[in-house]
This record gives C-alpha cells, structure tokens and sequence, in this order.
C-alpha cells in the first residue's frame, strides 16, 4: 500500500475494522489466511501495510498473494483500471491507478504500487500475452522509473523464457500392493491427472517424482484409509501431490476365502491335465 492516508490506506484501515471488529483481529484474521494458502514466510499486523517489523512477506509469496487475489473478478477488474470518476452525492472524484504500466506496457493487465520508507518502491504487475499470464514482484527500489522498467523487463523475459508445457505424462500413476493373507492379493490401481504449467527447458528436464506408498497391505484397512503419497517436484518446489486412498474394504482372508482358493488352484491343475 502508498505511505500516506490520503492514498488509499485510510479505505484500507475503515474496511480492516468493519470486517474485524478491530485492526488486530483483521491482522489475525489475514495471517490465519495466509496459513491456510501455504505461506511460511508473510506476516500481517495492519491492513494498510505501513512499517512495522512484524508486517513482512516475500517476492514469492507477495506473488501467490496476487493470483489468488485475481481470482476475484472484482479486484482483478480493479486492478486493471487505468482510472475511475467515483460520484459521492454531488462530490465527484477522479481516481487514476498508479501503475504507470497500464498505460506504457500493452500486455500489462493489473497491478499495485507500494511505498514506505523502509520498503522503498514496490510494485506487483500482472501482464498476459496470448494465453499465458504471468505476475511479476519488484521490490525496494530506488526510483519509481527503475520498479517500472524492471517490471517490464521481468515480463518480457518471462513471456520469452516460458513455454506453457503439458506435464501430464508425470502425473500418471500406477500402484500394485500386495495385500498379507487378505480377501484379495493385491490392491491394484491407475491414477491419472492433466496439468499445464509455464516452464522453461532446465525446469522441464528438472522434473522428478517421489513415491512414498506403503510396501504391503495388512488388513483389515478400510474405505477412506491413507495408504501414501505421490508427490512431483521441480527442483525442491513441490507442484502436485496426490493422497492414495482406499476405495474399499479390505479384509483377512476368512474360511471361504481359503476353500475358494483351493478351489480355485484345484481346478486350474485340472486344466492343465
């Protein structure tokens, strides 16, 4: 958020105490947000971001912040507006977006400028060329001409440096447990997912699988039990992870599963005779 009150961060302080009841329960509220979203290293202690030594984040995280925030139609539409004449009554305003790349950048589509003493300038940009959308974080800069310029060309080399590539092909797994003295040998399945993600060549080669599934069933398991994990990484950043989970009943082996064996096996000498 800009520095001053008259820029925005009093709108910000109003909407934090509506919602919150007080600026440090909304603080509480946005950090247990941003738990829930995976972020290890952001914390909140106002809603308007002034300096505070609490109040941090990362370029990383400032930018998974942003593409859950352009989710929302509404603040997506927001951030892509050049300006606005906002009519209160007979007073009107004109209110024009501070993100001088709307107007000088023809790719760029949303955005927000920051300012504080300590953080120097900052700026989030989105911009989408064809069908890729890609968000970029400068942080601290010197001038406001050198975040902008900077921006620009971490868009551009994104649009240039990634491909968006079909993944899929890893996430395609099959699992065959053998099942101790169970009501059937084995517990055998395929799984399939589709991704597409924008990657460069290094990435793409970078892909690596880990499996983490139990070696043998022992039952009695039931419907819904977590049996392992599949995870697939680039590098050491995790991008897809699935749950293996029972979908039935597994059970010991009883008296009829034994005479059925039996049966079974019998018959198959039969065959060969």
């Amino acid at each position: 958020m800009e520095c001053c009150f008259h820029h925005g961060n009093d709108c910000a302080y109003t909407v934090g105490l509506h919602i919150g009841g007080t600026i440090e329960n909304f603080a509480r509220m946005m950090n247990n947000k941003a738990k829930e979203m995976g972020l290890k290293d952001t914390s909140f202690t106002n809603p308007h971001g002034l300096d505070n030594d609490n109040h941090y984040t990362t370029a990383r995280e400032m930018a998974i912040i942003t593409k859950y925030a352009i989710e929302n139609k509404y603040i997506n539409q927001a951030m892509n507006t050049k300006s606005e004449t906002v009519n209160f009554g007979s007073f009107s305003k004109l209110l024009t977006n501070t993100n001088a790349l709307l107007k000088t950048y023809q790719y760029a589509d949303g955005g927000k400028t920051g300012f504080t003493n300590k953080a120097n300038r900052c700026l989030v940009a989105t911009a989408t060329k064809g069908d890729s959308r890609y968000i970029g974080v400068v942080l601290g800069a010197e001038t406001t001409q050198l975040r902008f310029n900077t921006m620009k060309d971490i868009l551009e080399a994104s649009f240039e440096r990634y491909k968006r590539t079909d993944i899929s092909k890893y996430l395609n797994f099959y699992i065959n447990i053998p099942v101790e003295k169970g009501n059937i040998k084995s517990y055998e399945r395929q799984y399939e997912d589709t991704m597409i993600l924008p990657l460069d060549e290094e990435e793409y080669e970078g892909i690596y699988i880990k499996q983490d599934v139990v070696q043998k069933i022992v039952p009695p398991m039931y419907l819904g039990d977590r049996i392992g994990k599949i995870e697939v990484y680039i590098k050491d950043e995790k991008i897809y992870e699935k749950e293996i989970i029972l979908d039935q009943n597994i059970y010991k082996k009883n008296v009829l599963d034994y005479i059925n064996e039996g049966l079974g096996n019998m018959f198959k000498k039969f065959e060969k005779i």
